[in-house]
């Protein structure tokens, strides 16, 4: 397997050649962080580092190109997708990750698949590529919100995925853009998820005295 991963991500490389230099060094920038989470949360560089140097294969490519493409992979392309194909690149490179690279990962797939909205159920490696591919350096500078949330991400991803969601709420209002409906639907499920860690757990009858009170306090 090992080998069979090296030669996966020398392929990947090579492919991303191609691509305009200021995505290069994005992908560089996010494969800094995704693997400075891998090893704070005991996940596979190698497959961290294959999920992260495909994750863009398509990001730069123009939207009538990304809507074709799609739909020749047999790609589903929403009404959403039509308006904003940008959203697309992701599913996109998952399928060719697969087909053309010989990638059968599910979790390195999922990652790619998922990193621009998140999904309701996410592995971990999908949850170091998203929240890695938000808190790069160069996006740190823009934002800031985004070096807190890559603090509480080197503890605790689910929060920090949680929080990266929260803020991209807000900034969705302050503009006047739409949720795209994945995101929604994952950012619902994220936030039922953490009050649910949170919670209380249920009463029992643990004491036996009338007032609630422990015997011999």
């Amino acid at each position: 397997m090992p080998k069979t991963l090296r030669k996966q991500i020398r392929a990947v490389r090579e492919e991303m050649r191609s691509r305009p230099p200021g995505l290069r060094a994005h992908v560089e920038r996010v494969l800094e962080e995704a693997l400075d989470l891998a090893d704070r949360h005991d996940a596979d560089r190698e497959r961290v580092e294959l999920a992260t140097v495909g994750h863009d294969l398509f990001r730069a490519h123009a939207p009538a190109k990304l809507l074709k493409l799609a739909k020749e992979a047999g790609i589903l392309v929403s009404e959403w997708d039509e308006r904003s194909p940008v959203m697309l690149h992701g599913p996109l490179a998952a399928v060719v990750l697969r087909e053309r690279f010989g990638v059968d990962d599910d979790e390195v797939l999922a990652a790619v698949r998922d990193h621009t909205t998140g999904s309701p159920e996410m592995p971990l490696i999908a949850r170091i590529i998203l929240v890695a591919d938000k808190i790069e350096r160069r996006k740190r500078k823009r934002a800031p919100q985004l070096p807190d949330i890559r603090r509480l991400a080197r503890r605790d991803l689910d929060t920090a995925m949680l929080c990266w969601a929260d803020y991209k709420w807000v900034e969705e209002r302050e503009r006047g853009w739409d949720s795209y409906p994945a995101h929604w639907e994952a950012r619902v499920r994220w936030v039922a998820e953490h009050h649910a860690d949170i919670g209380l757990p249920p009463r029992t009858d643990d004491f036996p005295d009338e007032l609630g009170l422990a015997t011999g306090l």
